[in-house]
């Protein structure tokens, strides 16, 4: 099955709204009551949505390989949870769920149990109610498709920037009571209307967020730049993972085969975009396993390394039909995507990462003084994100001269005058085409 990135979208979407439906379904058989349980005001629950979409794009390469089919499920399932649960705990400041319990890496019996039911019954959606609800989009009109998908996603991009603001007045005020009581001495603007109502909508499906944050102002008082787990210090995570992704894969392969290439994903600067989304999502969801006995370090990083890797050669074929690595040489490898001794490489890295590495890292981070910090962490994201659409620009068009399709706009005739085809080839040299 071949699909377009509205189809994705939709698919989202749809996923999202059945996660949603069948949180309600529990809190209502629970509670005997309706119960919004998205942290969204839209009657979605993304973690389904991105999780599903996740495992459609990777089933169809694993037929071949049913050994690893449940553990990818239960990888890809139980991280989107964890992100879901670190996302809402930044937004809100509570945990709205305690999904440590449920990790499939955790090391209890229990999460692990809970999160083979998870991914056997996200297997049975994507095998069996998947092909019904690909046949029923198919049928739509492609433009229909396009339109609703466009729709959706400035409905919940709106809808969570509103979640947002009103978590940041929330912060402001103190305390989720200290907003409550705010917001009835103020003028009722439609602002104040809107965040009680968001607040109040959240308290009722997540009773943790009636407690008061205390210590919040005096947090405040004494701020520490990138202090924990925040947006600042993954986005630092990102850019040192990925310039050291780059050099040690560069002597790796210059010692290994006596070859010194360019072994950086984006035209600009030396970034590793594989080895820094890689850091950082290994700090995000195993950080929390610092104090755990070093076995589960171990295979947290082996299981989430390994899938990680091999989402990264579907995504990379799927949007840009190109291939760059392949392991097909090498011994159980997985459809040429990674193999058993990379795997091990994951999990031995992150054991160094979480132990070693990280800990003195984001001390370093955290003493970068507060206001410098900031300025020079949104400065480098701007810079960051234009190399990235730069980058994506450049290699689509690649693949697009390749099959003969020329420049039908003047960006397009820019990208191809400023990234021609012997760049490309020299930034990246291993790549080919699907």
């Amino acid at each position: 099955m071949d699909y377009s990135i509205f189809e994705l979208l939709f698919f989202l979407f749809i996923y999202s709204f059945l996660g949603w439906c069948l949180e309600v379904l529990y809190m209502a058989v629970r509670t005997g009551r309706f119960c919004n349980r998205g942290v969204l005001n839209l009657p979605l629950s993304l973690s389904y949505g991105i999780a599903a979409v996740l495992l459609i794009l990777i089933q169809p390469t694993l037929r071949e390989h049913w050994l690893f089919q449940p553990v990818a499920y239960m990888v890809i399932t139980s991280a989107v949870a964890q992100l879901a649960s670190e996302v809402s705990y930044r937004l809100t400041g509570k945990k709205l769920w305690n999904q440590d319990e449920k990790s499939v890496y955790a090391g209890r019996v229990k999460g692990f149990l809970y999160m083979a039911a998870a991914a056997v019954c996200a297997m049975l959606v994507i095998l069996l109610v998947h092909p019904f609800l690909y046949l029923v989009v198919h049928a739509l009109p492609d433009l229909l498709v396009q339109i609703v998908s466009i729709v959706l996603l400035v409905l919940v991009i709106i809808d969570a920037s509103a979640v947002y603001l009103a978590s940041r007045k929330k912060l402001q005020s103190g305390t989720v009571r200290t907003l409550a009581a705010g917001l009835q001495v103020q003028k009722k603007t439609v602002g104040s209307r809107l965040t009680a109502h968001i607040w109040n909508r959240l308290k009722k499906a997540y009773p943790k967020l009636q407690a008061g944050d205390d210590g919040e102002e005096e947090n405040r008082k004494n701020y520490v730049f990138a202090k924990g787990i925040c947006l600042d210090k993954v986005f630092w995570i990102f850019v040192i993972t990925a310039v050291a992704g780059v050099v040690i894969e560069t002597v790796f392969v210059g010692v290994t085969t006596g070859r010194w290439m360019s072994r950086a994903s984006l035209l600009y600067g030396p970034f590793s975009i594989v080895w820094g989304a890689g850091g950082a999502l290994l700090t995000i969801l195993l950080h929390k396993l610092s104090n755990k006995d070093d076995r589960y370090i171990f295979l947290g990083g082996f299981f989430l390394g390994g899938t990680y890797e091999y989402m990264c050669s579907v995504i990379s074929e799927v949007f840009f039909g190109t291939v760059f690595w392949d392991y097909s040489d090498m011994p159980f490898n997985i459809g040429g995507r990674t193999n058993l001794l990379f795997c091990i490489f994951w999990g031995i890295l992150a054991l160094v990462w979480v132990k070693i590495i990280y800990p003195k890292l984001s001390a370093l981070i955290e003493k970068i003084p507060p206001m410098t910090g900031k300025i020079v962490t949104w400065i480098c994201m701007v810079l960051m994100a234009c190399d990235l659409i730069i980058s994506g620009m450049a290699l689509l068009r690649y693949v697009e001269r390749k099959e003969g399709i020329p420049a039908r706009n003047v960006v397009e005739e820019y990208v191809d005058y400023q990234c021609p085809d012997e760049y490309v080839e020299i930034i990246w040299p291993n790549m080919r085409m699907r």
